[in-house]
């Protein structure tokens, strides 16, 4: 299946094995046309080396796809790069939250049409859950007692941050257009599944 030109040019610019990347997404679409996508780059330094990652997002008429291109952490030293990738797809009534924050410089001032300077997408599906677990007390500072753990639970499958000062505005009008697509996508779908 060709790609849209669009998707392309964005996984070329990324600069990540667009080539492997464009590989995934045809032989998932499944000849489903493309109705919006994000290419998102993520570069990690430390101390003993340099970790890339590019997700697509990819938005059909059924469904989100996700198709992740990381560097092996596994391959040998002084070996040749190799390249892990997998990829996931979710029916649209599956996506229970689709959360879109946005960031706003110099909200006194804002007006309408103004953009913001950074938007993060949070998705979850159920797929993967994310613990936060704290020690509980009593309130009482001389107390030694053990009162056991508290915490909270958070479907959290997707959160992708991209900011002005980071990406560029481009990128965060580009990941805010997908957002809006993908929410009434999804609301389209569970209006469907409905009937």
């Amino acid at each position: 299946m060709a790609l849209p030109e669009v998707l392309v040019h964005d996984l070329q610019s990324a600069g990540y094995y667009p080539q492997l990347t464009q590989g995934i997404l045809a032989d998932s679409l499944f000849d489903e046309p493309v109705l919006a996508h994000f290419v998102h780059i993520d570069t990690h330094v430390d101390i003993e080396s340099i970790h890339r990652h590019v997700t697509a997002f990819v938005l059909t008429e059924t469904r989100l796809l996700l198709a992740h291109v990381d560097d092996d952490p596994n391959a040998a030293p002084g070996s040749k790069p190799r390249a892990v990738t997998s990829s996931e797809d979710i029916e649209l009534e599956r996506l229970g939250t689709v959360m879109v924050g946005r960031t706003f410089a110099d909200p006194a001032a804002f007006i309408p049409g103004d953009k913001p300077v950074e938007v993060s997408l949070t998705m979850s599906w159920g797929a993967s859950r994310r613990i936060e677990a704290f020690p509980e007390t009593c309130g009482d500072p001389d107390c030694a007692a053990d009162h056991g753990y508290g915490g909270s639970i958070f479907s959290e499958d997707v959160m992708l941050r991209v900011s002005a000062e980071a990406e560029g505005q481009a990128a965060v009008d580009r990941i805010g257009e997908f957002a809006g697509k993908l929410r009434a996508a999804v609301f389209q779908a569970r209006l469907r599944s409905r009937r």
